[in-house]
């Protein structure tokens, strides 16, 4: 690891930092204008991509049958033994495995506010990067515990709250990816240094995201279709933050994504 990064990054967690909300509306703005249309055609790929895997999932486990008998059976299923490991195992999975892609949409946002060319192979540089398995690691382990606390929520019958817990862990590990792909921190250091620096500025970070979430929904005000091109402006205000907190070494024009050592 960069030794003086490393320093850079204790002295932030130490001393704190400081981010101003409307510094991380314009920098998020700014960058999501330049991403929108490409981030936008990977949440579509994306999202056909989860339909199959999803409904070739829900087929083999319950049937190829009507779609009301299929749900029936989810439904006098959701709380054996095998339905609740099998939600942990599945959504563990899912998440680490399409965080390098997570990885990606944050990154499309550097390329853009360094005016660099953004096409559809930054969402999917980081699977064969040096940072792959950092990134899968972080995210089994997030995925794991949301997986866990969703499925005892579920028990407990307060399913309402799953996404509160899910926002709350996405407050703690804001910090994670980027502490990954630009600090070269690995998965342990990456997810501890990140609640760390988030406890610097809590009401801030939180109000930042918060506002990232409801620009988010306005796509879902534009008849759903709009949450295509919306949904990526969480990543850009996931880079405003790390940008504005840490902020990045600019002596060097060569990015770490498509190097040879990589």
């Amino acid at each position: 690891m960069n030794s003086k990064i490393n320093s850079k990054i204790d002295l932030k967690i130490q001393n704190g930092y400081t981010l101003e909300t409307g510094n991380l509306i314009d920098e998020s703005i700014n960058t999501f204008k330049k991403t929108f249309l490409m981030s936008g055609v990977m949440v579509i790929l994306l999202t056909i991509l989860f339909v199959i895997i999803y409904g070739a999932f829900f087929g083999i486990l319950y049937g190829f049958s009507d779609i009301t008998t299929t749900l029936s059976n989810i439904e006098s299923n959701k709380f054996s033994t095998i339905t609740i490991l099998t939600t942990i195992i599945l959504s563990t999975l899912a998440s680490a495995i399409f965080a390098p892609i997570n990885a990606g949409f944050i990154h499309a946002n550097h390329l853009a506010r360094r005016n660099e060319d953004i096409n559809l192979n930054v969402f999917f540089e980081f699977y064969k990067s040096k940072f792959f398995k950092d990134i899968f690691l972080a995210y089994l382990l997030i995925g794991f515990t949301i997986g866990i606390l969703n499925v005892g929520l579920i028990l407990l019958k307060l399913n309402y709250l799953s996404y509160l817990i899910r926002f709350l862990i996405g407050l703690f590990t804001v910090f994670t990816t980027p502490l990954i792909i630009y600090a070269n921190q690995n998965f342990e250091n990456a997810i501890t240094k990140s609640i760390k620096l988030f406890f610097k500025q809590p009401l801030l970070i939180f109000v930042a995201l918060l506002l990232a979430y409801i620009g988010v929904l306005i796509g879902i005000i534009a008849l759903c279709i709009g949450i295509i091109f919306t949904f990526p402006y969480y990543y850009s205000m996931i880079y405003a933050i790390y940008n504005q907190a840490i902020g990045f070494e600019e002596k060097s024009l060569i990015e770490e994504i498509g190097q040879t050592e990589i």
